[in-house]
């Protein structure tokens, strides 16, 4: 079985819509997080105090090993798993494939559902709690999503991706909400 890349997973357009959502709208969507009573009688920090908490780390890792392992398997073993032509075997500069879109949309997805997660970093299990008293997080998550959707299915060539079929999405949807269940693991 032969293990290689021919060309990237993720390409350079790809890359910058991860970053715009991971950097400026989750950093925008979590900035706007109405303060709750219980954070307001915590007692402040140390100047001393490390800035990532245990929790957090464990988080950050956490988080870290789940996104890798399932993009890895998507990766190599995801054209098997839904019986598509592999993109790995395609030579450089192809059309786009549907194994990769998968790859692209489902780590987008987690992206989405783990900005959920880090609305709560102090060891609370629910992370929906309050979640509609933001409506400006609501706006910023609905439309990074409704913006992934034109993406996938439209962005063609540009954005580098094939338009997957309603059981694909729904794989890579039931993927991202993993992230939930794994943030409360």
């Amino acid at each position: 079985m032969k293990m290689s890349l021919q060309d990237s997973p993720l390409k350079a357009v790809q890359m910058l819509w991860v970053n715009l959502i991971m950097d400026t709208f989750a950093s925008l969507a979590l900035a706007t997080e109405p303060p709750t009573e219980a954070l307001l009688l915590r007692k402040p920090y140390g100047r001393n105090n490390p800035l990532i908490s245990l929790t957090m780390m464990k988080n950050i890792l956490g988080h870290g090993v789940y996104q890798l392992v399932i993009i890895f398997t998507l990766l190599f073993i995801g054209e098997r798993m839904f019986n598509i032509d592999s993109g790995r075997n395609a030579p450089l500069h192809s059309p786009p494939s549907e194994h990769y879109t998968i790859i692209f949309n489902t780590f987008v997805l987690m992206q989405l559902f783990n900005e959920i997660n880090a609305r709560k970093i102090h060891g609370e299990r629910n992370v929906f709690d309050g979640i509609f008293a933001n409506p400006i997080f609501c706006s910023i998550v609905l439309g990074t999503f409704a913006v992934q959707i034109v993406i996938v299915q439209w962005g063609g060539k540009p954005f580098s991706c094939a338009p997957l079929n309603v059981e694909q999405w729904l794989w890579c949807l039931f993927v991202g909400v993993g992230e939930l269940l794994w943030g409360q693991v």
